[in-house]
Formats: structure tokens, C-alpha cells, sequence
């Protein structure tokens, strides 16, 4: 799966003789490339996830520009390129040190563990170019195969016939016994490229999360975020709607999490369930899981539509002939009837109207609907009805 910082320290640290000083709280952020810079103006071509490389050689010019005495320089020269890298979404920054920049400040240090902005040093006699390529290379075979795992997963949701379950070989979810999904819908703010959302979600916000990418395979499909993994989801979906109550793009974007199925080719269920769960969704709401919708999950196997459009148009389709005023007035009314098992002084206190006026409207709606309003099993076949098109409401705002 992706490829992080704690990935690339674990594999290079003996071989680049790569010491960690500083950010060890950021290891698990996520790679996207490595990028070589001496120049804090050259920073506003990252674009996020980037593990940059610095010798410090234009340390001296920044000297002389800055007026700083010689104790000093250096600390303002790495202050400025973390805090740019950092405003970036920069995963890490290494400094090969030994001849523009000898040892690293301990105010650069506090500085990098206050940010969790994991910071490394290599020996002078180490070429920068070399760790450039090991990294380059890596990063390169992880991007290919974490693509596959992706379309592996997009095929057994949506093109049955083109899913092989080898590109899942070597993988954390080889052999699985069980499965879930966790979706979120797109943020409000339009991005121009969905790229760019894309790289934000990869290199921002999901190492945010605390989990590893090995818990989860993540994509974007019909606006939506999608996270598939080979666990129940429900402590991931959690945490994310925890996040998006402060985060900058997806605030209170709606959270949903699907069932459980055991085997792979039952996957397009499940996202058939989050789906509809991500649907009942409220802006603000805590995570909504399909397990918890009660009758709903009976109307979402139900795939012709048009079977429920008619019961609930049998049932209430006559009230249809009024204005909508008045029409929603009955319908209210009619729902709280329902709800105090047909009692008429409770309905009337509810509704805040005149029990004679709920007299009228009962048996005035009895006489359009053609029913008895008195049968407990007619009433049953209404509160049916109410689901019904509560149900066709939350599915027509997808």
C-alpha cells in the first residue's frame, strides 16, 4: 500500500545512514514524491505529500540577506523552508548536512516536533542524488500497485466480470474473511482539479486519521470518497467524521458505513449500502450506518422503485389532488393519528389544533382514502406508506 515516512526510514536508514532528529510524531504521513530544493521561493511547486532534500549551499546568501549573525542563520534558513514545506503538506524534509549546515539548531528540532514534521539528516559523503533515485524508484513501483488494488476493487464493485483477485496477492486484504465500507461525500467548496481533492485526501487527511494505509484502499467514484477495508469500518468511520467537523474542506461532510460481507464478490452490496445510508445522512450527523435503518433496509433491496412509488401512490396518492398547503397539512396531521394509535385529544395536542378540527380532517380523509381510519391494521398499511415515502425522498436527493 503507500508508501509513508516510517516506510522509507525502516529501508534506508542503514543503507543513507538516515538519522531521525526531530518530528518522529509525523512518520506515518504518506510519500507522493521527493523533491530536491535549495530555494524557500522554489516551494510553491509542491503540491503535497512531497519528502524534500536540502544540502543548505544558499545557507551563506541568506546569511548576507538577512543581516543574522552567524549562530543564528542557519535556524532562520531551515525555519523558513519548514514552515513553507509545512504549509504545503510536505511530508518531511531531509538535510545533508556536514558543509553548509553542520549539526541542526534545537530550536529547529522543537520546531519540527511541535509540527510533527518529521525531520532527517544524512552524512555530507552520502549523494543527494542517490537517496533521490532509491526513494523515486520505490515510490514509482508502490504508485503502480496501489492503482491496481484500486481498479482490483472498482471491477468487483461495478464490472464483475473483469474482477481477478491476483492483483490482491501480497497484499493486506489477500485472504480477508470479512469487509466494509466507509463513504463521504465530496466537500461543498468546488475544486478545480479533483487531483488535487485527491492529493489532499491521500497526503492530508487520512494520515490524520492515526490509521495505516495497509487498513484501507481508498477512491474517489460519483463524488464520493470511498475507503474499502478488510475490517469492520465502524472505528474509521468514527474517526472521520471526528475530523470533519473542523476540517478546512469536507466540515461536516456526511459520513456512512456500510454492512459486513465475507467475501469480495459481494462488495457492490455493500456499496449499495453505504450508499443509501450516506443518503439519510443529516449535515453534521455522527457516522450512519446501514445496520442502523431499520424498515429502510427492507425498501433498498427492492430494486425495481417503481413497485414502492405504486404502493405508497395506492395508499396516499389521492391526497395528491389537493394543494400542496393543504395536502401537507393532511399528511401531518395523518402521520400524527398514526403515531398515537388513532387517539384524537393526543393528536390534537400535538398538532396544536382544535380536537374538532382533528375529528374533521380524520373523517374527511377517511371518505378521500377510502379507508378505515379506526383499523389498526389500515393504520399499519399507512405508517407503511409514511416509510415509503420517506424513503423516496432521501433517494431522490442522490
Amino acid at each position: 500500500m503507500a508508501i509513508t515516512v516510517q516506510n522509507l526510514y525502516n529501508n534506508t536508514l542503514n543503507i543513507y545512514r538516515l538519522k531521525l532528529v526531530a518530528g518522529r510524531e509525523g512518520l506515518n504521513k504518506i510519500v507522493s514524491w521527493v523533491y530536491y530544493t535549495e530555494e524557500p521561493e522554489t516551494i510553491e511547486f509542491i503540491r503535497g505529500g512531497e519528502l524534500a532534500i536540502t544540502t543548505g549551499l544558499n545557507v551563506e546568501r541568506h546569511k548576507i540577506n538577512t543581516g543574522k549573525d552567524e549562530k543564528d542563520y542557519i535556524a532562520s534558513f531551515l525555519e523558513q523552508l519548514i514552515n513553507e514545506f509545512v504549509n504545503r503538506n510536505a511530508s518531511g524534509l531531509i538535510v545533508n548536512v556536514g558543509k553548509y549546515i553542520e549539526t541542526i539548531p534545537q530550536s529547529i528540532i522543537s520546531l519540527c516536533d511541535r509540527l510533527n514534521f518529521p525531520l532527517f539528516t544524512i552524512p555530507w559523503e552520502i549523494h543527494t542524488i542517490d537517496v533521490m533515485q532509491s526513494v523515486g524508484n520505490r515510490i514509482v513501483v508502490d504508485s503502480q500497485k496501489r492503482l491496481s488494488i484500486e481498479q482490483s476493487f472498482y471491477d468487483a464493485i461495478f464490472h464483475h466480470k473483469n474482477f481477478s483477485d491476483i492483483n490482491l496477492d501480497n497484499t493486506p486484504f489477500a485472504g480477508a474473511s470479512e469487509y466494509s465500507i466507509v463513504m463521504m461525500e465530496f466537500p461543498k467548496k468546488e475544486f478545480e482539479d479533483e487531483d488535487e481533492l485527491k492529493r489532499y485526501v491521500d497526503y492530508s487527511f487520512n494520515p490524520k486519521t492515526g490509521f495505516s494505509t495497509n487498513d484501507f484502499c481508498c477512491f474517489f467514484c460519483d463524488k464520493k470518497v470511498v475507503y474499502i477495508l478488510h475490517s469492520d469500518g465502524t472505528r474509521l468511520g468514527e474517526k472521520i467524521v471526528q475530523l470533519t467537523k473542523t476540517d478546512r474542506y469536507f466540515t461536516n461532510s456526511k459520513v456512512s458505513l456500510s454492512g459486513i460481507c465475507h467475501s469480495i464478490k459481494d462488495l457492490s452490496y455493500e456499496y449499495e449500502h453505504a450508499e443509501v445510508a450516506l443518503n439519510f445522512c443529516d449535515e453534521g450527523d455522527s457516522l450512519k450506518t446501514y445496520d442502523s435503518l431499520g424498515i429502510y433496509k427492507i425498501f433498498a433491496e427492492i430494486k425495481n422503485v417503481a413497485v414502492l412509488q405504486k404502493m405508497y401512490d395506492d395508499v396516499l396518492g389521492r391526497l395528491n389532488d389537493y394543494s400542496e398547503q393543504k395536502r401537507e397539512n393532511y399528511l401531518e396531521t395523518l402521520k400524527l393519528y398514526i403515531e398515537s394509535s388513532g387517539k384524537i385529544q393526543k393528536t390534537a395536542d400535538e398538532n396544536f389544533t382544535h380536537r374538532n378540527t382533528i375529528n374533521y380532517r380524520i373523517h374527511k380523509l377517511s371518505e378521500v382514502l377510502g379507508l378505515d381510519l379506526q383499523s389498526g391494521s389500515v393504520r399499519y398499511l399507512l405508517q407503511t406508506a409514511f416509510y415509503i415515502g420517506d424513503f423516496l425522498c432521501k433517494m431522490n436527493q442522490k
